[in-house]
């Protein structure tokens, strides 16, 4: 009896726990979710093409997202990485800090796909501004977090001025790349993304050099 009783609780627990999540079915939907989206944008990356291109059941994506916004949001990020974290845990002396940055930016900005993935996110904007709300918040938010810790790094070096407000650094960036990336016309190679960069982050005072090792220019004798 008290074994029977014992196996009904085991397995109403079971029940309640349900089965274990498949990382073979995340990688499968956040593979699928991205593909459609960048073909299609999306108004055409709905949960049933999604599914569908995955291989699994409706059911299974909405128990793991709660949004269409939600999944794609993910599988941008997914297929993006974080290499500001990667520079942060690298430690590289303040002298190469701005050449570590644009390093670990220029493999992601020249990866595979990362040109239209950005151009569709964007163009989503009038049709689905829920999209870019969700991806701001869960994914760029804490990677800017990430190159504020740089920025503070620069900052008690001497490397920017004391009164530079991090934020708009953080804006020249990334507006630096989007420009580049989407507005002048061409593709980029990884040596000239990753040279165009360095030179940005120069000119924010994070090339390496600092104001005081930085040459003066002479002043003209006045007469």
């Amino acid at each position: 009896m008290h074994a029977r009783n014992a196996k009904r609780g085991h397995d109403q627990k079971s029940s309640r726990q349900g089965r274990p999540r498949s990382e073979v079915a995340d990688r499968a939907i956040l593979s699928a979710a991205l593909e459609l989206f960048i073909e299609q944008g999306i108004d055409g990356a709905s949960i049933e093409q999604i599914a569908k291109v995955a291989g699994v059941a409706r059911t299974t994506v909405y128990r793991r997202w709660q949004s269409k916004e939600a999944l794609i949001a993910q599988a941008i990020a997914a297929a993006r990485g974080a290499p500001e974290r990667e520079a942060i845990a690298s430690r590289v002396p303040l002298t190469r800090l701005g050449e570590r940055l644009a390093d670990a930016l220029v493999e992601t900005v020249t990866a595979p796909n990362y040109r239209k993935v950005v151009a569709r996110l964007v163009g989503s904007l009038p049709s689905c501004p829920e999209l870019m709300a969700v991806y701001w918040e869960l994914y760029v938010l804490p990677r800017r977090e990430m190159v504020r810790q740089i920025l503070e790094r620069a900052r008690a070096a001497g490397l920017i001025p004391q009164d530079a407000d991090a934020e708009t650094l953080l804006d020249l960036i990334g507006g630096a790349i989007m420009y580049h990336l989407l507005i002048r016309p061409g593709e980029r190679t990884k040596a000239e993304m990753g040279a165009y960069l360095l030179k940005v982050l120069e000119e924010l005072g994070l090339g390496g050099a600092t104001q005081r090792s930085r040459p003066r220019r002479r002043r003209r004798a006045t007469r």
